[in-house]
């Protein structure tokens, strides 16, 4: 029997993301093509397996600070890709898309387009940037790779400096060619290490910074870049990230999921770290919430909104 087309709607992330979503959201979610099949049952079975055997491999790359030189040689890829044809598609990672299958609803569905996932993550960036950068002067995107995220929210907010930090200097050429291309004279550049924060790098006054699945990198060394935002006191801290404590072990999607984040030693404690600093007055958490959208291997696009007091 042919299996029966669908599409996510306005209605889906609505659930999803927020009881209410805004005009400007749904009409993001109106231009992407988020048409899927359900899998059946065989196929179910043939992800338990790939992800099983994944787990199994003691051969399989883990975060941390080794992985520099693999990064700037990815990022250079897309810089490379952009110096020659200028288009935006150049800019987006070329993780995305990898895979037939992703995750949403505690379910692993078959999108028609290999741009499902960007786009279901751009829609939680849309919201987000929407909810809390309009009126923002100075952004910051920390761990911002080839600087996608930035450009999806230049479209939020035309008129912020925007500021793009990563590790990688193939990341610093990327964005300066795409602002000089585009004539985008609020755009910036820094290198900046999560390992090693540059405590000489100062925030504008009342800034925003965020991640997006950048954090996840560094595992369980995250308090020198906790201390660092504790001491710039930016206006809020937005953060799109694998978040263990906010999944549920006795799913099996969720319990495969964290067992990935162990394997891949991504982010740990962070959120407990945050809620600490809660207990002890330091910070004020706005927003913890999982998004229920992920990738064929983890749902790691839960969400996280604090502020230093």
């Amino acid at each position: 029997m042919k299996q029966k087309i669908k599409k996510l709607s306005s209605k889906d992330f609505t659930g999803l993301l927020e009881k209410e979503l805004s005009p400007y959201v749904k009409n993001k979610i109106k231009e992407y093509d988020f048409q899927y099949m359900e899998v059946t049952e065989d196929e179910r079975d043939s992800i338990i397996k790939k992800i099983v055997f994944t787990l199994l491999d003691p051969f399989l790359v883990y975060s941390g600070k080794h992985r520099l030189t693999q990064w700037e040689k990815g990022w250079g890829q897309n810089l490379e890709e952009y110096t020659i044809n200028k288009k935006r598609k150049s800019i987006i990672p070329r993780y995305f898309g990898k895979y037939p299958v992703v995750r949403i609803n505690q379910r692993w569905i078959k999108p028609a387009s290999k741009d499902f996932e960007y786009n279901m993550l751009g829609i939680i960036l849309d919201w987000l940037f929407d909810k809390y950068t309009r009126t923002a002067k100075d952004i910051y995107e920390f761990g911002c790779g080839t600087g996608h995220n930035l450009i999806r929210l230049r479209r939020t907010n035309p008129n912020a400096n925007l500021y793009g930090l990563d590790w990688s200097t193939s990341s610093q050429k990327l964005i300066s060619a795409y602002a000089n291309w585009h004539k985008d004279t609020k755009l910036f550049s820094h290198r900046f290490d999560y390992f090693s924060p540059d405590k000489k790098f100062k925030l504008e006054k009342d800034a925003v910074i965020y991640t997006v699945a950048s954090l996840e990198q560094i595992g369980d060394k995250h308090e020198k870049f906790i201390n660092y935002l504790l001491a710039q006191k930016p206006k809020l801290c937005i953060h799109v990230e694998p978040i263990t404590e906010v999944l549920d072990e006795n799913n099996l999607l969720d319990y495969l999921s964290i067992e990935y984040f162990k394997k891949r030693k991504y982010l740990k404690d962070f959120l407990a770290r945050l809620q600490e600093l809660e207990a002890e007055g330091t910070i004020k958490i706005h927003n913890t919430q999982r998004t229920l959208i992920g990738s064929f291997f983890i749902e790691g696009y839960s969400v996280i909104v604090w502020s230093p007091k």
